[in-house]
């Protein structure tokens, strides 16, 4: 328990994306997310009752197979009933044996362009909660079965939701750029935008 749960602390206190889930809880219903390319990042089954986790990372798989992190969660969930997950060791490109168009939420955070491989996984309505480090939130605004719905900014270690002026956002800084599939992978990273947010939220069609 304390090498995992070290160890996590280590993570979160690091990338601070805990408050980030809260906001996610607050503002919508979710009960199942998917997290490809999660590394040991189980700060969403505090907020969420059945999450599965993907990580093709070492580190990943022994932190999973050591169950002596689920106190953590145990210890941190915000919900009455009994918290599910799963662990998958894979390539989140490869087919995952999960039903498709079930879940509520599918969380793209720093491991490229998940919204692409996965958006299968998410039912009609569901969420994707991403952010830009490779591109993904900008692939996921000219994807016709995704609608910009709202963005979420961390302020001194703190996250806000809003809905208001998404029409400024994804603009980019260098003017004439052509911008496209082909570009965002040859770079691995997101573009430059005039106005960003720390994460965005799109809806499934």
């Amino acid at each position: 328990m304390k090498d995992s749960f070290n160890e996590y602390l280590i993570y979160e206190n690091k990338m601070q994306r805990q408050g980030l889930f809260e906001v996610i809880s607050q503002k919508f219903e979710i009960k199942k997310a998917i997290y490809p390319g999660s590394y040991i990042h189980i700060s969403p089954s505090f907020y969420f009752e059945e999450v599965v986790y993907i990580d093709m990372d070492k580190k990943a798989k022994k932190f999973f197979t050591d169950k002596s992190f689920e106190k953590i969660i145990e210890q941190k969930k915000v919900y009455s009933k009994e918290f599910c997950y799963r662990f998958y060791p894979y390539d989140y490109s490869t087919l995952i044996p999960e039903e498709a168009g079930t879940f509520d939420l599918l969380i793209s955070q720093y491991a490229g362009l998940i919204s692409r491989s996965c958006k299968k996984y998410l039912k009609k309505g569901g969420l994707l909660l991403v952010n830009n480090s490779h591109g993904d939130a900008q692939l996921a605004n000219w994807d016709a079965d995704f609608e910009f719905i709202a963005v979420i900014n961390r302020r001194n270690n703190k996250f806000y939701y809003s809905s208001k002026n998404l029409e400024t956002y994804f603009r980019p800084k260098k003017e004439g750029l052509n911008i496209n599939l082909e570009y965002l992978l040859s770079i691995n990273k997101g573009i430059g935008f005039k106005k960003a947010a720390t994460h965005y939220i799109f809806r499934k069609k």
